[in-house]
């Protein structure tokens, strides 16, 4: 079993994982898929992955799922967000950053600079 995306803040100590899915399972079947994810990440986060952080550490944990329906708002202890709703947030995340002459974001980052330049411009706001 994998995580597929675990990620540390060191500025906020902001913790953490996401389990993105496309699948068509009933919500029985996705409840048991995602507590089994995400009870292996917490197992193994602190022993594994991030060794050297406390591991009292609050972890959120985000499933990520094609739809966001109204009501439901939680998947195995997690909070559920749709694919479009994750963009979203990228996106005006990217746009918040400005053009990219001021405030270019990092290189190590190529689709989010991608992303700067589409959205914002290098000199101007497009």
């Amino acid at each position: 079993m994998e995580l597929d995306v675990m990620a540390f803040d060191p500025h906020t100590g902001h913790l953490v994982h996401i389990e993105p899915s496309i699948d068509a399972h009933s919500w029985s079947v996705r409840e048991q898929r995602f507590a089994k994810k995400f009870s292996a990440a917490r197992k193994y986060i602190f022993s594994e992955i991030f060794t050297w952080l406390d591991s009292s550490m609050e972890v959120e944990q985000i499933a990520v799922l094609v739809s966001h329906p109204k009501g439901r708002d939680e998947l195995a202890g997690a909070k559920i967000i749709s694919i479009d709703e994750l963009m979203a947030k990228i996106r005006r995340e990217v746009m918040e950053c400005g053009i990219v002459a001021k405030n270019a974001i990092p290189e190590q980052y190529p689709h989010l600079r991608t992303m700067q330049l589409s959205h914002n411009g290098y000199y101007k706001v497009l």
